[in-house]
């Protein structure tokens, strides 16, 4: 296999072995003919881009889609955020356009229109596009690529001031295209930003980042060799809270902005910490293999007690866990979700049936188990009247708490 962006071999190494398309919720009826796909990680040694092994095609993953961005209170408090931070650093005004790709329901580009900024989506799930125009965001059901860029631009006359894009970078196959696609349709002055899951947290034990979506596993130094390709630069760059850890990057035309220390500095400290070798890499397999280990004879241990266990959503890092640590019905007596779009449905892989919340006050489990560890906080907090009644929190990763 051949690295995406520069075509060096890849070398591979780590593997969850075959796995569900782990947003892909399946009726009863379905389950028979549910598919499953390698799901292995490689090292490109000449551009340093951590990448699958194997790509699922996107049309087959993102065509029509079950994650709605607006379903979580933390997330569009960070949209809000988000909208504020950069309308004030990049000056942006009514006569401003920003273009958002994977623009889900309209989550943050909502925000930007309540500041007078004029907004578009390119969203490829024609379900999720359909609920963002009728929210009043207009949002193209298309996959971005160079062409469809080159047509905006050429046939609409459409260049943006600022693109954005959340959690997209990562999903795109064909990585060298859509970064020229971003080149032709960014204004002369214009900056692209995109924040992701920071390569990091793999060493860190939050594998279950890795999913057939994510394609992409970004470091800054690999970052800089793939936006090179476009005659693009990074000029700026944070660490956020989002996912578990994530990287927001600032991407503009060559010099048009003085390169942020920050940027310097993550690279010094990325070549410091191995991120331009695969040994460092490689010692990921035996911290996972530690961490099913505890978390299933942890399970083991009280269930063998009588506990009855539920699980706190169903997102897909969740069913990576559920999958790769084999936890099912053995484990958990049920598991709850808030998108009334999963409800009703079996989890890919492990064939839970997924219940609303309120299944929680009706069974009153003794521990929770919460999937979406990266917002537990934010968990914790919403099911208060269950922990003060007695009610115990599990948060699986990066290291097992019992709340």
């Amino acid at each position: 296999m051949e690295c995406r962006a520069c075509h060096a071999p890849i070398i591979k190494f780590f593997s969850l072995g075959q796995m569900p398309l782990v947003n892909l919720f399946l009726n009863k009826e379905e389950i028979i003919n549910e598919k499953r796909f390698d799901l292995s990680v490689g090292f490109c040694h000449r551009c340093y881009l951590v990448q699958l092994i194997n790509a699922v095609a996107p049309e087959k993953l993102f065509s029509d889609y079950i994650y709605f961005s607006s379903t979580s209170k933390f997330f569009l408090e960070h949209c809000k955020e988000t909208a504020e931070q950069l309308t004030k650093k990049l000056k942006l005004n009514s006569k401003s356009l920003v273009l958002e790709i994977a623009s889900n329901d309209g989550a943050q580009l909502q925000f930007f229109k309540n500041l007078g900024i004029e907004v578009l989506g390119i969203d490829p799930a024609k379900n999720i596009a359909e609920v963002a125009n009728k929210k009043g965001i207009p949002t193209i059901s298309e996959f971005f690529n160079y062409k469809f860029a080159k047509r905006l631009k050429e046939d609409k006359n459409i260049q943006a001031d600022l693109i954005f894009g959340a959690n997209v970078l990562a999903h795109v196959p064909e990585i060298v295209d859509f970064v020229k696609g971003i080149k032709i349709i960014l204004k002369p002055n214009g900056t692209a930003v995109f924040e992701f899951p920071y390569l990091k947290g793999l060493l860190e034990k939050k594998f279950d980042t890795i999913y057939h979506e994510h394609v992409f596993y970004y470091s800054l130094i690999a970052l800089k060799n793939l936006f090179k390709k476009a005659n693009l630069e990074i000029y700026d760059v944070e660490i956020t809270p989002m996912q578990g850890g994530s990287l927001k990057i600032f991407v503009s035309h060559p010099n048009n902005f003085r390169i942020s220390a920050n940027v310097k500095n993550l690279i010094n400290k990325e070549i410091q910490d191995g991120f331009d070798k695969i040994e460092t890499f490689k010692k990921m397999n035996e911290d996972v293999l530690n961490l099913k280990n505890e978390l299933t004879l942890l399970l083991k241990k009280l269930k063998s007690e009588g506990k009855k266990i539920a699980a706190y959503s169903a997102p897909a890092k969740g069913n990576i866990l559920l999958n790769y640590f084999n936890i099912n019905e053995n484990y958990l007596d049920f598991i709850v979700d808030k998108s009334e779009a999963k409800q009703g449905l079996c989890t890919p892989g492990t064939h839970l049936l997924v219940h609303p919340p309120k299944k929680i006050n009706q069974d009153k489990p003794d521990y929770l188990l919460i999937l979406c560890w990266n917002i537990a906080d934010e968990i914790i907090k919403q099911l208060e009247d269950y922990h003060n009644a007695g009610g115990k929190f599990i948060i699986p990763i990066p290291d097992i708490k019992i709340v």
